[in-house]
Order: structure tokens, then sequence, then C-alpha cells
């Protein structure tokens, strides 16, 4: 019956796809009802680099060029003088034109490349490609944000039973205050991704996914007016397939429930393990409330250390602050293999976020060793 369900939905946004694809824009978003009517995300190329903006000194410096080397070879009487820098201004003069003419020229209009943000779903278009839905936003979905110590790049990863897309930002200075601070908004609510993963946005087809910022604070927006807590959760399965779902009221493994709206108690940890002649080490996040006890576990990356080990704490924004602590851990023996439930480590400072919002037991006795 879900594939069913699937199918239908997926027949009708094809429909509504060929019906409008003649509506296709290469603007960077067309401004829609926020719950109800579609709209259009233009994909942008990272790596392209803006033309540079003409300034009208240089719009207007080729015809005074040319008019100072003709006054000099009428007035000059050294031959140098009369030869050599009249030819120099000139060469420069028409140096300027040309570089002129060549940024007038129209550039190529690139396949049809973004996303379509329609009343049910999100999907993906290429080209003449038929569009592939990425989420479904009638269905339990989660927007969870990630960027870089420097907040530099800002990323979207949706999350729910259609798999995990990323969704990335062009953060760059934007002369529309609006746009600034939407884009520090959403900043001032993602997670830092201390290594750089979950950095990369990647479409179906394989290329990055990038979207400019007013288009991805809108993308953004309209999820959210779709689903008002898909900021604070995600939807994904552990390894053996069992549901792992942070909602805003609760934490869902396999068929452990924590109510994240009544008393519980956590703290992040590490430990390691051997294996052979070489050592795992693992983050984790303790949880216990009432019988339910389990350990969310997620390997650290090789070569892993202290986060801004020589920064000054005063200089930093409050966001990165509560992320670094957030990461604080004790070092303790390695939980009950029954108590661990693996996670990916995108997710791990997200889940304490809501953890730390959730009403606090009394302190837990510590395992930490010495």
């Amino acid at each position: 019956m879900a594939s069913e369900v699937k199918s239908a939905h997926k027949l009708r946004a094809e429909e509504r796809e060929r019906s409008a694809r003649a509506d296709l824009s290469t603007s960077v978003c067309i401004p829609v009802d926020p719950t109800r009517a579609r709209a259009w995300f233009d994909a942008i190329d990272p790596a392209a680099r803006r033309a540079p903006q003409r300034t009208p000194v240089e719009r207007w410096l080729a015809a005074p060029l040319f008019v100072v080397a003709l006054v000099l070879v009428a007035v000059a009487r050294s031959v140098l003088v009369r030869v050599l820098l009249p030819l120099a201004l000139a060469v420069a003069a028409v140096a300027i034109l040309a570089r002129q003419r060549g940024a007038q020229r129209p550039v190529p209009r690139r396949d049809v490349r973004g996303l379509w943000l329609e009343a049910d779903h999100v999907a993906f278009v290429v080209g003449d490609a038929a569009p592939q839905p990425l989420v479904y936003t009638d269905t339990p979905f989660g927007v969870t944000l990630v960027t870089n110590v420097t907040r530099t790049a800002l990323v979207a990863v949706l999350t729910s039973g259609a798999g995990t897309f990323s969704i990335g930002a062009s953060v760059e200075p934007s002369d529309d205050p609006t746009v600034t601070a939407a884009i520090h908004r959403l900043l001032d609510g993602a997670s830092i991704s201390a290594d750089g993963l979950g950095l990369e946005s990647i479409g179906p087809d394989g290329a990055p996914l990038v979207l400019a910022p007013d288009a991805f604070a809108s993308l953004v927006d309209g999820l959210s007016a779709r689903s008002p807590a898909c900021l604070h959760r995600f939807v994904l399965t552990d390894t053996r397939g069992a549901p792992l779902t942070l909602d805003d009221g609760a934490l869902e493994v396999g068929d452990r429930r924590i109510d994240l709206n009544a008393p519980l108690e956590w703290r992040s940890i590490t430990f390691h393990e051997a294996f052979g002649q070489s050592y795992a080490f693992y983050q984790g996040t303790w949880i216990r409330q009432g019988a339910a006890e389990l350990v969310l576990v997620s390997l650290l990356p090789a070569g892993s250390g202290p986060l801004l080990r020589d920064a000054d704490l005063g200089s930093l924004e409050r966001p990165i602050l509560r992320d670094l602590r957030l990461m604080q851990a004790t070092a303790e023996q390695p939980p009950p293999q029954e108590q661990r439930v693996a996670i990916e480590r995108l997710f791990m400072l997200p889940l304490r976020a809501a953890l730390d919002r959730a009403p606090r037991a009394s302190a837990p006795e510590t395992r930490a060793q010495a």
C-alpha cells in the first residue's frame, strides 16, 4: 500500500512538472505561498566566478586614452614620446574595449537544474529528465542544518523514509540585509561539523547541489511552513534497519521511546576498544529514563583532537560555544553491546542539543575511568 501511495505521488508530480515545463525560469526563486503553491529554486555552480563589476571610470577610460595619444603625436617633439608613448596608450585603450566587449557577450544558457518545492514534496530536476522526489512533506521528515567552525558553509540535510539528501548554500556577503539576517538565523541554528562531515552537498546526478543564499533561506522557510518541527527532527534507521527518529517531543529507537518532555539522564562519553594491534575510538551519548537505558554510538574520526585549541573563547559566537559545550565528553569503559545503537556522527550534536533542552533527572553515577 505504501509503495502504491508513493507511486501515485510520483505520477502526480510528473504530470504537474510536464504542465509547467514552459514556465521554468533561470531566476533564483519564484515567490509563492509558503504552504500550498510550488516554487522553483535554481541550482548554482559553486565553482563559477562572478563577472567583475565595471566601474564608470573603467567604462569611459578608453576614449581619453585615444585623445591623449593623438595629442602627443601632434605636439610632442621627442621621437620617443611621439611614437612609443602614444602606441602604449592606444594598446591600453584597445585592451579596455576588448574586455568590455567580452563582458557583454551573452552567457550560454545551461540545462535547467534545481529543485521544485511542491505542496507535498521536494523534487530534483535536471534537463528534460523526469523530476526525482527527494522527500515527501506529507510524511515525517527532518531538516538538519550543518555548518563549519568558521561559518562559511551551510548545508541542509533532509532525512525521511525515502533516504538522506543534502542541499548546500552559497554563504557569501549580500547587499540585501533581509537575506543576510535570514542566513545568520539559519547559521545560529546549525550544528558544527568539526571534521567537515556532511558539508558536501551532492545531487542525485553526482554534481554539487548548491543554492544561492536567498533561495536556500526560502526553501528552508517553505519546508518549515509545511512542518514547523522539521528543524528539530531527523528520521533515520540504525544498522539493523530499525527506526531511529528524533522528534520535537521524543526519541524513538526501535521499540524504545525516550520522552523529551519528561525528566531524563544523559551525558556525553568516549571510549575505545582494541581490535588486534589497533584501537577504535568512539563517541557516545548515554541516556536513561526509567527502565530504558541506551547509548547512541559513532566512530570518532582518526586524528581528532580538541576543537579550536588556541582560540579565544571570548571572541566566539554563542552557537559555537553551545556546540563546544555539547562536544565535551568523559572517558569511560565501553558500554554493554546490548545498549549500543549506531548513529551517524553528523547527527550526534543535534541529538545532544535536543537532550540538553529536556528536563534533567537526578545526576547518574559516573563510570569515568581515571
